[in-house]
């Protein structure tokens, strides 16, 4: 305020003398009127400044005045936590203390008790540590005991899903093979399921004339059908087995018996298969199993009738099942 009213008088006084003073008198009053303006200018600038100085500073002091309260407050609890941690140690070395006392009279006046006791917690320790090593041992075994049996489990569900598969794949074919044969049905032809492959049982009278191995027209036609399924799945092995009853056979030149026979007649089915050219001969084998595998052990009439058979044996392949078992 002071420096204001010290500007303003100077310039009223530059006023009142310009009138009787000279030009160049004039000139330096003006210049020194012009210094004296940017100096309040400067002053004004200097107390904005130094009143946001003043405000800022008066909010860093409220923020110390509640920072200070909140620390008195911290010592304050922090104090009480303490004295009350102090109290808790000296309960506890007193606790410590009393702990010494009593073993030490307990020392004196049970060494032979306290002895004892310390050796028979170090065999029990022992025992416990062999217990923890043969644990530790079990626990081993367990974990590759568990982790073969996983494998296991794992081979065994694909292998019963090969099964499952396979069982499938034999009851589409039982079914194909009964389809195709099925105007022979009640002429001594039988299809059915055993042990994972499909059999079809022929008897003599449909393919044979009494005694002989030449197939007759209504067996040709039956096998011809059958051949016709054989040829749309490669991946089937055929099997033709010979029986005959329990009557000896007596036969000239190179047919002398029921193994020459039922030899002969499943050769000739065989020959009758490949007939159709598209099936691989490869696929196909013939046994002769003479008298000795009847289905009925009876010796009648009818249950010779029933044991003079031939039966054409239908096998999937397998290759995937046999790897999977041998893995195990």
């Amino acid at each position: 305020m002071k420096r204001n009213l010290l500007i303003s008088g100077v310039i009223a006084g530059c006023i009142l003398l310009s009138g009787c003073v000279t030009k160049q008198k004039y000139n330096e009053l003006e210049e020194h009127y012009r210094i004296c303006s940017e100096n309040l200018a400067v002053l004004n600038q200097d107390n904005i400044n130094t009143v946001n100085q003043n405000k800022q500073l008066e909010q860093q002091v409220e923020q110390l005045k509640a920072r200070t309260k909140q620390l008195a407050n911290d010592t304050l609890t922090l104090s009480k936590r303490l004295a009350q941690s102090e109290k808790d140690l000296a309960k506890a070395i007193r606790d410590y203390d009393e702990l010494l006392k009593q073993f030490a009279e307990l020392n004196m006046t049970n060494n032979t008790q306290v002895n004892k006791l310390l050796a028979d917690i170090e065999k029990i320790k022992a025992q416990l540590n062999e217990r923890e090593a043969e644990i530790n041992q079990q626990r081993d075994e367990l974990n590759l005991a568990a982790m073969e049996l996983s494998d296991k489990e794992s081979r065994l569900s694909e292998l019963q899903s090969i099964l499952d598969q396979k069982d499938a794949e034999v009851k589409k074919l039982k079914e194909t093979v009964s389809n195709a044969l099925k105007g022979f049905e009640g002429s001594g032809l039988n299809v059915y399921e055993k042990n994972g492959k499909v059999y079809v049982s022929m008897d003599e009278k449909l393919l044979f004339a009494s005694g002989s191995w030449v197939i007759n027209n209504d067996g040709m036609q039956a096998i011809s059908q059958l051949a016709e399924v054989l040829e749309k799945d490669e991946d089937i092995s055929v099997l033709i087995e010979g029986h005959t009853d329990n009557v000896p056979y007596k036969g000239a030149g190179q047919v002398k018996d029921n193994w020459d026979l039922s030899v002969m007649r499943a050769t000739a089915v065989v020959k009758a298969i490949l007939r159709n050219d598209k099936i691989a001969p490869s696929r196909l084998s013939a046994s002769g199993r003479s008298e000795y595998f009847p289905i009925d052990n009876n010796n009648s009439a009818e249950a010779r009738a029933k044991n003079r058979r031939t039966e054409i044996i239908l096998t999937p392949k397998l290759d995937k099942l046999f790897q999977i078992i041998n893995q195990n």
